[in-house]
């Protein structure tokens, strides 16, 4: 099962390019329809996995300079942000495909060059001199749009078949995750503790003796809890950068459990496209109602929310995923 969604973001600047000389330049991407602003996949990611090491209490991951890059090791017993993101490169002993799929944010309207001088005068006069160094800006503000989906029959499983972990079968829990970490060589970066702790989250490890894999199963309350919260994350979401906040908040959310990728972001973006050459409101129930008209013809279901019932809507989806009544 996949659950497959596309956001609406209305925001300024949210990341930058590596600047040109004293210009600031906002990240853009040349389309048939014009020049459009973007937010990158990375950049909206990290902001989620720091707000929810913030607000959820989310574990830091383990890091190692693993295949010569630094990335995250260990495996989603540890961490949250693992089970979702998981490794950097391709087929490490970590080895860990991303559940959590986002694509580039990329704004319905067009960049036509907006400029902010600015110098840092002020501070250089408090330090006592005349001189100040300058700054050009691009700046932006507009609407985004942003798909993503989550592969849930895999949060909170995973199998590995990298190392041999050399588990028995009548091996405690604890023992189990303990040799685990072992053969990951990480039995240094953990403790008795921590191991109590993470042994409350797991269903199951079972071993293959016959391939060596080991497949590691969380419980259904964990599954549930995270990929709650990750959800919750991002409809209350923000990213700091150059001193200020952008909000990342969706304006207006479409999920569906029917679809393998979010087709329905066709629709949606002719709408707001529409909507913004004509520079009229925008009507998201009219939205919604488009929406449910073209998924219809699909014979697929989905649910729409704006920013007052997003977290109504996804506790309608946690239930309807984990089949509660």
């Amino acid at each position: 099962m996949k659950l497959t969604g596309v956001f609406v973001i209305e925001t300024g600047v949210v990341n930058r390019e590596d600047g040109i000389g004293n210009i600031a330049t906002v990240k853009k991407i040349t389309t048939p329809e014009g020049l459009k602003v973007f937010f990158s996949p990375v950049s909206y990611k990290r902001a989620l996995w720091s707000a929810l090491q913030r607000n959820k209490g989310w574990s830091v991951p383990i890091v190692t300079r693993e295949g010569g890059v630094v990335q995250r090791t260990g495996t989603i017993i540890d961490s949250e942000e693992f089970d979702f993101a998981g490794t950097m490169v391709a087929k490490p002993k970590y080895e860990r495909y991303g559940t959590f799929l986002v694509d580039n944010g990329i704004s319905i309207n067009n960049y036509f060059g907006d400029m902010e001088f600015m110098t840092n005068m002020a501070i250089a006069k408090l330090y006592g001199e005349d001189e100040a160094n300058i700054i050009n800006k691009e700046n932006f503000y507009g609407i985004y749009i942003m798909p993503f989906g989550i592969e849930l029959d895999r949060v909170g499983i995973q199998e590995i078949t990298t190392i041999d972990t050399k588990i028995r079968e009548n091996d405690r829990l604890e023992g189990k995750i303990k040799k685990i970490y072992k053969a990951l060589k990480l039995d240094e970066k953990i403790n008795e503790e921590m191991v109590g702790k993470w042994a409350e989250r797991v269903e199951n490890i079972k071993y293959n003796p016959g391939t060596g894999a080991t497949k590691i199963v969380l419980k259904q309350e964990e599954r549930k809890r995270r990929l709650k919260e990750l959800l919750e994350g991002m409809g209350e979401l923000a990213k700091r950068i150059e001193g200020s906040e952008r909000n990342l908040s969706p304006y207006f959310s479409a999920f569906s459990l029917d679809y393998i990728a979010p087709k329905y972001l066709l629709p949606m973006k002719d709408f707001l496209k529409k909507k913004v050459s004509e520079g009229g409101h925008i009507d998201f129930e009219k939205l919604s109602q488009e929406l449910e008209n073209f998924v219809q013809a699909d014979e697929k279901t989905i649910k729409t929310a704006d920013y007052m019932r997003y977290n109504q809507v996804i506790d309608e989806l946690i239930k309807e995923i984990f089949k509660e009544s």
